[in-house]
């Protein structure tokens, strides 16, 4: 299928890999030009600049033969606009968002968004002062629901407390895209990031390997 992904940053750059590994043929498009570098550079000519809310940059980046438009910036009104435009002027049939501001979540449904992710009161609010113990949080399907967005939080005895990500073996194609601390700060999931009790994970996990995922991540000492 080919698809078009608005937005190349945390949550566009992981899920464009996955995508392309999975055999579908992805195009990406930021307004950011180091962050289209970076792409280029990491996954080929699959990316480049252009805004969102323009029906040229969108007729460039190939929506009128997309099978989905995924937006994933962090602008509402952007990732709005692209699933509008894509929708009503390419025949675009299905669209997927990421509705920053829990607020807008509704909004993003009314006008018609297939599939709607409030980031930030799942994955902020949600996940760093309201789950209990250590539950695992299946956020977004993706990929033909072969991969999905996961969230997990960690207890404070787990054995991967204290240890760095480079540490931790995780199951093949797995994509760590967020550490969120237990008094809601982010880190970047660097190798050199180190783990601490009651964090939350937030990964792009295959979907047969997500129940592992969850066992690596929650183990008791």
């Amino acid at each position: 299928m080919y698809l078009v992904i608005v937005g190349g940053g945390k949550v566009g750059a992981p899920l464009a890999s996955a995508l392309i590994n999975e055999g579908h043929e992805v195009f990406v498009l930021d307004h950011d030009p180091d962050r289209v570098a970076a792409l280029q550079r990491e996954l080929g000519m699959v990316a480049t600049v252009g805004d969102a809310s323009s029906l040229r940059a969108l007729e460039d980046a190939g929506a009128s033969r997309a099978g989905a438009i995924i937006a994933t910036t962090d602008s509402d009104e952007d990732n709005l606009a692209a699933c509008q435009l894509a929708r009503n002027n390419f025949d675009v049939p299905r669209t997927i968002a990421v509705a920053n501001s829990p607020e807008n979540a509704r909004l993003f449904e009314l006008v018609g968004v297939d599939l709607v992710v409030s980031a930030t009161d799942l994955v902020i609010s949600n996940l760093a002062t309201a789950l209990p113990a250590h539950p695992l949080i299946r956020l977004m399907p993706v990929a033909d629901r072969t991969q999905e967005l996961v969230a997990i939080k960690l207890p404070a005895a787990g054995v991967v407390i204290g240890r760095a990500l480079s540490e931790i073996t995780l199951p093949y194609g797995t994509n760590i895209i967020l550490i969120v601390t237990a008094d809601g700060r982010t880190k970047t999931p660097d190798a050199d990031a180190v783990i601490e009790a009651e964090d939350e994970i937030v990964a792009l996990s295959p979907a047969n390997t997500t129940a592992e995922l969850w066992e690596v991540l929650t183990e008791l000492r």
